[in-house]
């Protein structure tokens, strides 16, 4: 099952599988998301604001509540780092930097 997460303000749609994380299924589909660690947790360049659908978010764990609190940000779902986020519905987020991989 794939679930819907729409992106601005780039108006990227991404189809994000069970199970997988917002940046690697951006990185799946042929998306450049801003990144140091590549998906570790570790650098929080991630971070998305999550516009709609925050009901359909996984609870916030351990390290993305220290790479949230790190960012300054409330810890009340608004702000969730892509590669620790997993959905299971709609989600709209805000997220500058994301689009087409230039292939080589």
């Amino acid at each position: 099952m794939t679930h819907r997460v729409s992106v601005r303000p780039s108006g990227v749609e991404l189809e994000v599988l069970d199970g997988e994380d917002l940046f690697t299924a951006a990185r799946r589909l042929g998306y450049r998301w801003p990144t140091v660690c590549g998906g570790k947790g570790t650098c929080r360049i991630c971070f998305v604001r999550v516009e709609e659908g925050a009901e359909n978010c996984s609870p916030v764990g351990p390290l993305e509540r220290e790479g949230i609190e790190s960012l300054r940000r409330p810890v009340d779902g608004s702000t969730r780092l892509a590669c620790r986020l997993l959905v299971e519905g709609p989600v709209t987020v805000t997220k500058s930097g994301v689009r087409r991989r230039v292939q080589e």
